[in-house]
């Protein structure tokens, strides 16, 4: 795949795998320090075909280095490993290890633009690493006006791990840390995470039924569909939420690559997502194909087992049916709320997204 990069009046061209993903910048900028001994950041991807960088000096980040300077002692070289829309990822080797710092997007709103649905990730980690100390990751420091987080290095990827009583492990734990929260919603609200209650779920729900960027893409076959798919998904908020298993924290994007650990120990990390939910919602991300682990039986049960005081093994059996279904209508409000505040090659990401999630949802017609 051929990658350009522009800086001044110099254009770069790289080389990179097929499977390179435009965010992902790190293997780029590396690319062109080897080949072409110039140091630079990425300001923003231009386009995707072919994907071009529009780069800036590394002083670029000059005001970032000197706060990220005030809270550790960086031992050598950074490097900038992931910009898009909707963050911006650095990673400094300190005296304590790599730290990562993450910028959120301050998103721009076109006129009638849903509200963005991202979480205050940084106030959000700082509040519940707080009172729920070591269940989430603890910012080394963050600056809430600028949505700015430091944050220590957390492990590999639990998509990378074989054996399995890691995943129990992960599944039990996330489960306890949902529960701790059950019995007071009102807390995770003045954590700013969004409201995404099955209510509101339902609500939301009206959106798809109008004109919007992700239906306007349907074809008027899968369109036609939409009202009696409608339908059958409120009947299930209804028959999910009759089975009791309580409102609570959700991470909303819990997928294998999103859980972390270091020795033997699994936590959660990317909670811009989080919200008060369903807590079931989470597993139509953490199962997936390329991870046969997550959909491993053991793996199931063992979160079920943590929610046994609120609803019979059948009755919990039958909710992660129904989360399942609600998942795709979830996560395709998710990405309709996105769209709105992105642009060019970031925006056009949400947009297929947001296509494979309406797809999902319109598969299943036969409950």
């Amino acid at each position: 795949m051929e990658v350009r990069a522009r800086l001044a009046q110099q254009v770069f061209t790289l080389e990179m795998p097929d499977d390179f993903w435009f965010p992902d910048v790190e293997p780029m900028l590396q690319a062109l320090r080897e080949q072409y001994g110039v140091e630079a950041v990425v300001r923003t991807c231009l386009s995707e075909e072919p994907i071009t960088y529009q780069l800036e000096p590394p002083e670029w980040y000059d005001d970032e280095l000197r706060w990220i300077g005030q809270h550790v002692h960086v031992t050598g070289p950074w490097a900038q490993v992931k910009t898009w829309g909707l963050s911006n990822v650095l990673r400094i080797p300190t005296t304590d290890g790599d730290v990562y710092f993450k910028a959120l997007s301050q998103a721009s709103t076109e006129p009638g633009a849903l509200p963005f649905l991202f979480a205050h990730e940084p106030r959000f980690l700082q509040l519940a690493s707080t009172d729920r100390p070591g269940e989430v990751p603890a910012p080394i420091a963050i600056d809430e006006q600028r949505a700015w987080m430091l944050l220590p290095g957390l492990g590999t990827p639990l998509a990378q791990e074989t054996d399995v009583s890691l995943w129990i492990d992960a599944v039990r734990n996330h489960a306890r840390l949902q529960r701790s929260y059950a019995a007071e919603p009102e807390r995770l609200l003045e954590y700013s995470c969004a409201d995404r209650r099955l209510a509101v779920l339902d609500t939301e729900l009206d959106r798809l039924l109008e004109p919007n960027k992700l239906t306007r893409r349907l074809d008027p076959a899968a369109l036609a569909t939409l009202p009696d798919r409608a339908k059958q998904l409120r009947e299930a908020i209804t028959e999910l939420a009759a089975i009791g298993v309580p409102e609570t924290l959700l991470h909303g994007d819990l997928h294998p690559r999103n859980l972390a650990v270091r020795d033997r120990k699994v936590l959660a990390f990317d909670w811009t997502d989080a919200a008060l939910a369903h807590p079931f919602l989470d597993l139509v991300t953490f199962v997936e194909k390329r991870s046969p682990l997550s959909a491993d039986q053991r793996v199931r049960d063992a979160y079920l087992a943590e929610w046994e005081e609120y609803a019979a093994p059948a009755e919990l059996r039958r909710a992660v049916e129904l989360a399942e279904e609600l998942g795709t209508l979830y996560q395709t409000i998710t990405y309709l709320h996105l769209v709105d505040h992105l642009t060019g090659p970031s925006q056009a990401t949400i947009l297929r997204g947001g296509d494979f999630w309406m797809k999902h949802l319109l598969a299943v017609q036969d409950r």
